[in-house]
């Protein structure tokens, strides 16, 4: 299984990132090959609205640090997005990328019954820290984006949620949530192995 991580902090050993870790850690255990992004570090644009990818080209004709990166999401079996909360969203680092992968969809989308050009629906690890401590807060994120995902041509979001850790290595005292982030590669790592042998 091949796993590919896009940490959206600008921290790069923040809450998000450390949760992304977890998960990380336990697919590699399980013999999955994973690579992460950490997009603060990169030089990128976001999406010019220029709409020469579903008028002239099959993908993203920017050229900047984002586009090994978008390549790198189309190859992947597992793609995990990491961000932390800022005012209501994620973080500015993230939705550039994710307002890049309208490349993945195909000319005339809007009316097409399998809109995306990815070439099979893949497994999505949805992380999400907030410092707020209120579940309610911020609760909106999760499912206005799993819409967007499915529609872009991901299968299932699968969300590894955390709340309430404000201060840096909050979350490592949250045996509860690297219990969370196991089960979950256990649970992808089984269903990548059910799919290669069903296609073998």
């Amino acid at each position: 299984m091949n796993v590919v991580c896009l940490l959206g902090s600008p921290r790069k050993k923040g809450n998000s990132a450390a949760v992304a870790d977890y998960f990380l850690e336990n697919a590699r255990a399980l013999g999955a090959a994973a690579q992460s992004f950490h997009l603060n570090s990169l030089s990128l644009r976001g999406c010019q609205a220029c709409n020469h990818c579903k008028t002239r080209a099959e993908k993203c004709v920017l050229v900047d640090d984002l586009t090994p990166v978008l390549d790198a999401v189309l190859a992947a079996d597992v793609v995990v997005m990491a961000s932390p909360v800022y005012y209501g969203n994620v973080s500015a680092q993230l939705k550039t990328f994710i307002d890049r992968t309208y490349s993945y969809l195909r000319p005339g989308y809007i009316a097409l019954d399998h809109p995306s050009r990815l070439s099979r629906r893949k497994q999505l690890v949805f992380i999400l820290t907030q410092g707020h401590r209120d579940p309610d807060w911020f609760a909106d994120i999760l499912p206005r984006y799993r819409e967007l995902f499915h529609w872009t041509g991901f299968a299932d979001t699968h969300p590894l949620r955390v709340v309430d850790v404000y201060g840096k290595g909050d979350v490592n005292a949250r045996q509860e949530v690297k219990q969370a982030a196991q089960r979950l590669a256990r649970l992808l790592l089984a269903r990548s192995a059910a799919a290669a042998g069903a296609t073998g």
